[in-house]
């Protein structure tokens, strides 16, 4: 469907084009007090393992949503995992996911700077969270404030989950859910983030991943032994390097028996989109990770498949023996490992854990131990043409210029499932990540020129909402 223009949409909302450029001026003026509030937010070590860092994190965002004029609520005990909810205007409700922990800095010293001293180069704010998600958190947050400003009150309810355990699964949030039921109840949710190309053409995200993340390990001898006896004992590293092996084919892609079994094929209509995603964004992704090739060479359309319909098997962790400086000579009586699969629909990650651990059982690797972390989230998504995404649209292509490339799925994983599938609300997202964001990895950075069209396009983003159908 072509947008319609954005004059006439004004005058259909009671509105004028003058209310955007008086709201411009405004997120204009005001980017450089934001910038100021990013940084503090940003100087706050909100990782897993940080109590007081969480807590700290936790007051502020309630804080910032009692200064917009939310009104403000937690669940949970007196602790890190504490869930915020904000609330403003009335009307139609739409549910901005979004989360106040971050990523692991480590390992520091990648770091050009350090992670919680957020720095400024070449106009852009470099910090642990500055993108993910405290970056596009506050844009939302920048959004409203500019609207009450200039516009007034919101013509629809803007509803803030925000939570602390989003890095690590959201273990709890399930049951915070549970207590507030009408959580879950409303016409739209805005994933957390969102993209935009090396066009600078808008991305737009109608769903999120599943995963499952498990612990493996292993004991093959008593203690470490001596390496002088490495052709008679059973090395650790080796067998599980082995029971590793075993999940995957020649290609590198994930083979084990039962993985695929319950995934839903995709819509033509999904498959439409795949195939009609820009080629120049695998470009762009091979020339951010400075690679010729993808794993099985795998390229056009079929690699756009294989990237977005398909779960994955990724070792993101692998340890056993020596690893400090210099060598020690032994044979290493245990070994260790960390994966994380992406799952797509209908996977429940509780069956893939179970077939995961008979593969390993038939494959001869009986002793091995298979762990579930805190990851068990389900995939979620919805339809490309939904209300929420057609809203999304006009907003971006009305700042950016050009229409948005609608994606069926983040690569990512968020708890859109639990926050969504019970009503079966749809989804979508936006943003301002881009290809250099290095979200999760040292010198993580929110471009400020990206965040300003973010505030812009969220603030039209409200009227189109609000006058969308349901």
């Amino acid at each position: 469907m072509s947008p319609e223009p954005e004059d006439a949409r004004m005058r259909t909302l009671g509105k004028t084009p003058c209310d955007y450029d008086a709201t411009d001026a405004y997120i204009a003026a005001r980017m450089a007090a934001w910038t100021q509030e990013l940084i503090e937010f940003c100087s706050i070590p909100s990782e897993a393992e940080d109590s007081d860092g969480l807590r700290r994190a936790r007051d502020w965002t309630m804080g910032r949503l009692h200064k917009l004029g939310c009104s403000v609520d937690s669940i949970g005990a007196e602790d890190a995992a504490t869930l915020v909810v904000g609330e403003i205007g009335e009307g139609r409700t739409v549910t901005c996911v979004q989360h106040y922990d971050v990523q692991p800095a480590a390992p520091l010293d990648l770091w050009t700077s350090p992670p919680y001293e957020p720095t400024i180069r070449d106009g852009a704010l470099f910090a642990r969270g500055a993108e993910d998600n405290k970056g596009e958190f506050l844009s939302r947050i920048w959004a409203i404030e500019a609207y009450l400003a200039v516009i007034g009150r919101p013509p629809c309810r803007i509803r803030f989950l925000v939570e602390g355990e989003e890095e690590i699964g959201s273990p709890h949030l399930p049951g915070y859910l549970d207590r507030r039921p009408g959580l879950r109840k409303s016409a739209g949710a805005l994933m957390e983030g969102g993209g935009i190309d090396d066009q600078e053409r808008p991305i737009i995200q109608c769903g999120i991943r599943g995963m499952l993340a498990v612990e493996l390990t292993l004991r093959t001898i008593a203690y470490d032994g001596h390496s002088s006896l490495a052709a008679l004992l059973p090395n650790a590293a080796i067998r599980m390097s082995q029971a590793i092996a075993s999940l995957f084919d020649t290609d590198g892609h994930a083979s084990f028996a039962g993985l695929r079994d319950d995934v839903l094929p995709p819509t033509p209509e999904q498959l439409e989109l795949v195939d009609a995603i820009p080629d120049e964004l695998l470009d762009m992704l091979r020339h951010a990770f400075e690679i010729d090739r993808f794993v099985g060479a795998r390229t056009g359309n079929e690699a756009k498949r294989t990237a977005i319909m398909e779960p994955t098997c990724n070792v993101s962790g692998l340890w056993s023996g020596y690893t400090l400086a210099g060598i020690k000579t032994i044979t290493p009586a245990e070994a260790h490992a960390r994966l994380d699969l992406r799952l797509v629909p209908d996977q429940d990650p509780d069956v893939v854990l179970d077939r995961l651990r008979e593969h390993f059982q038939s494959h001869g690797f009986g002793e091995l131990a298979v762990a579930k972390l805190a990851w068990g989230n389900r995939a979620y998504w919805s339809s490309p043409s939904s209300s929420i995404v057609e809203a999304a649209a006009r907003a971006l292509e009305a700042v950016w210029g050009s229409r948005p490339t609608i994606l069926v799925t983040d690569p990512g994983t968020a708890p859109m499932w639990e926050i969504c599938a019970a009503n079966g609300v749809p989804q979508a997202d936006f943003g301002a990540a881009h290809s250099g964001s290095r979200a999760h990895a040292p010198n993580e950075s929110f471009r400020l020129d990206y965040a300003e069209k973010a505030v812009r396009s969220m603030v039209r983003f409200v009227d189109e909402f609000a006058s969308s159908a349901g």
